[in-house]
């Protein structure tokens, strides 16, 4: 019998006064990401200015949004650290740029 692998558990999201800060895990590797206001409204559709409301639409677009910031950290250079960043930018098409990746 083989045991399962542990599962990984990724921080809940959170506003922190200018962005929502989150986790995915890409290929076993938990990676800290953030979305600023402006993207998450852009891909979201919606204007909401509460925290709680930019929770929400957060939660209702979330597999979106991993989907962008999984291909911004595959493309980012190894020497590049800390939190993948989604901008405005990175949502026009609903995919991160194929270039260069931008980090915060």
């Amino acid at each position: 019998m083989t045991t399962p692998e542990p599962k990984l558990v990724l921080a809940k999201p959170r506003w922190d006064g200018s962005r929502v800060v989150f986790e995915i895990d890409v290929d076993g590797e938990i990676v800290d990401c953030a979305i600023s206001r402006s993207a998450l409204q852009d891909i979201s559709g919606v204007r909401r200015f509460a925290p709680v409301d930019l929770l929400r639409g957060f939660g209702e677009v979330r597999a979106r949004i991993e989907e962008i910031a999984a291909n911004k950290f595959r493309i980012r250079p190894e020497t590049v650290s800390g939190f993948v960043s989604i901008w405005a930018d990175d949502v026009e098409d609903g995919r991160a740029p194929t270039g260069a990746a931008q980090s915060a």
